[in-house]
């Protein structure tokens, strides 16, 4: 029996091989069929190829294994798709026939397995959690070879003939990877879990087929500092991995992996190495896998112990050869290597619909950033949420050192749809970082946002301004209504107190309408737009002095709010205001004899 090519696409990574547990840390085409949710790390346009050579004697030069294309969609998806026509494991099972006479004639059974399609998706569901599924081709083959006795008048006793016999399917794969944070990720993936068969061996040939079971593999990687990963994998088919990668200077990568497995002998049966080098859009990788026991991997072993049942799989099993293999990665498209990674993102509070000018000065967050490029950067933070943005809001650059750390202020330009949102909700806002003046994003991060309802207010006595709309048309309308029909007595008045006398009039005017209302329940700070009050005639202090303030302002009288708080009773807080008569101090009694009733400022 004589094996041939044993590697298919799970070991035509280099990286893949080296590293040995590679399920938690797939990131590009090539290794999409190991754990096909890694394929949200490709950038953009990527194409990979690999080839391999056996180190066993009478198989020399290097063969073909296959490439990979994939692509990056819509920001959140990624599709590759894998030829790989060097992907064969092949047994010849040799026997004679010979009649009296006559020269032996050869009827070799020939068995193969291929795995020459593959194809991968990956969705990106969180900045953290990714899904993927993969379907891999499978094609078993029997290539028997008869005979048939000649007529009598041949020269020949019998001659021969070749008879083929395929079954195929479609496995399918299932691939989940969760960063727990920066330096943690985990994995799970289930390899055959859907066995789509479009044809079978014949019943004579069932014992070729290969076995159908679902396997459960679940992996880990951490990096430990800057430049080492270790990774760790173990499956329900009773084998493990375990690997390591360090990256001594930037662009070159060290590997060393461990394969292990309870259906091998001795348990540890494999040992990897391997060596990378990156340089922008091109990364190359080299490997060599060798086996402790080359019992079964020599090219032939006696028919007895051909077994198919072990073969699992079929790039990795009892019959697999030493080999070493070389691949290569380009990413095309978008090759800007990223220099900046999002290290977490706070949201300071929420929006209040009736202050969110203030917004574009004061922080609606900030974001933490870290230099990952080995050089100084400058970066720079934009804060997006759609629908109520028209466009995101870019902070100034930041310098930030080597591996170094820096929290950038974000601030947001909100449009008027803000002041739409009736009731609170929560919303979606994109955090971008960019550390280069060009548009691409080095990484990005989606952070959750609380909207307030237009009538919340985050009970700051300074962003009870935004509540007063002395342009209100209504507002406007209502004041010169009333002064209006005041016109007359407001004649007598001597200039320097028509103002404080006008102030009087609408207050005496709406007041004995008014009807004090507490804030409804679910909101202890609550206040109504003036025209709100103005339709609802009632509201508690902070409603009425706003509509009050927003009355004065709109007839040209300057106005101020007063907290105050008992310390030693916070609940019993209340709102006052003034306003600004004009007068000079020196004719404050006009006002009031008692001068507890006004407050003479010091200066503008």
């Amino acid at each position: 029996m004589i094996g041939s090519s044993t590697y298919t696409q799970t070991l035509s990574s280099a990286r893949a091989i080296g590293l040995a547990a590679y399920t938690a840390s797939v990131k590009d085409t090539r290794g999409s069929d190991i754990n096909p949710a890694g394929l949200v790390g490709i950038k953009d346009w990527e194409f990979s190829a690999s080839t391999y050579a056996p180190t066993t004697s009478g198989l020399n030069g290097f063969i073909f294994q296959g490439f990979s294309l994939g692509k990056r969609f819509l920001e959140n998806h990624a599709i590759a798709l894998t030829y790989s026509p060097g992907s064969v494991l092949e047994f010849v099972v040799p026997t004679s026939l010979t009649l009296v006479g006559a020269i032996p004639t050869f009827v070799d059974q020939r068995i193969s397995y291929q795995e020459r399609f593959s194809i991968g998706y990956a969705y990106k569901v969180t900045n953290e959690f990714a899904a993927g599924l993969g379907a891999r081709s499978i094609e078993e083959k029997i290539t028997d070879t008869q005979f048939q006795l000649a007529q009598q008048d041949s020269t020949k006793p019998f001659s021969t003939f070749e008879s083929e016999y395929t079954g195929t399917s479609w496995n399918c794969d299932l691939g989940l990877t969760w960063a727990l944070n920066p330096q943690i990720t985990l994995s799970a993936v289930g390899r055959d879990l859907v066995m789509i068969t479009k044809s079978e061996l014949p019943s004579e040939f069932a014992p070729y087929s290969l076995p159908k079971k679902a396997v459960l593999e679940l992996g880990a990687a951490t990096t430990i500092g800057t430049s080492f990963r270790v990774a760790i994998s173990a499956g329900t088919n009773k084998a493990g991995m375990i690997g390591y990668e360090w990256n001594p200077v930037h662009g070159v990568a060290l590997r060393m992996g461990v394969y292990s497995s309870a259906d091998e002998s001795p348990f540890i049966y494999g040992i990897a190495g391997g060596l990378g080098w990156s340089y922008e859009f091109l990364e190359v990788d080299a490997s060599y896998l060798g086996f402790l026991n080359e019992e079964k991997r020599t090219g032939s072993t006696s028919q007895s112990q051909f077994n198919p049942s072990i073969i699992r799989n079929i790039d990795l099993n009892a019959y697999t050869r030493d080999r070493i293999t070389l691949s290569m990665k380009a990413v095309l498209g978008n090759v800007r290597e990223s220099l900046a990674r999002i290290e977490g993102v706070e949201i300071l509070s929420g929006v209040y619909p009736s202050s969110y000018e203030a917004l574009a000065y004061r922080p609606i967050g900030k974001v933490r950033v870290k230099n990952i490029s080995g050089k100084p950067i400058q970066a720079k933070a934009s804060f997006y949420l759609e629908k109520y943005m028209d466009a995101p809001t870019e902070t100034q650059p930041v310098l930030i050192d080597v591996d170094a750390v820096q929290e950038i202020a974000l601030t947001a330009v909100f449009n008027d749809q803000v002041r739409k949102v009736s009731q609170m909700a929560i919303h979606e806002g994109n955090v971008y970082v960019s550390a280069t003046a060009a548009e691409e994003y080095d990484d990005r991060f989606q952070a959750r946002v609380l909207i307030h309802g237009k009538n919340d207010w985050d009970g700051d006595v300074y962003s009870l301004r935004y509540f007063v709309t002395p342009n209100d048309p209504e507002i406007i309308r209502y004041g010169r209504d009333i002064l209006l029909q005041e016109r007359d007595s407001l004649d007598d008045v001597q200039t320097d107190l028509k103002p404080f006398y006008k102030a009087r009039k609408l207050f005496d005017a709406f007041a004995g309408k008014l009807t004090y209302i507490s804030d409804p329940k679910q909101s202890g700070d609550y206040v109504q737009y003036p025209s709100e009050t103005l339709q609802l005639r009632g509201g508690d202090c902070d409603d009425m002095t706003v509509w009050y303030s927003s009355m004065l302002n709109s007839i040209g009288i300057s106005t101020a709010f007063i907290d105050v708080v008992p310390p030693d009773n916070p609940g019993a807080s209340h709102i006052y205001m003034l306003f600004d008569t004009g007068l000079d101090p020196k004719f404050g009694r006009n006002i009031s004899e008692n001068p507890k009733r006004f407050v003479i400022r010091r200066n503008s």
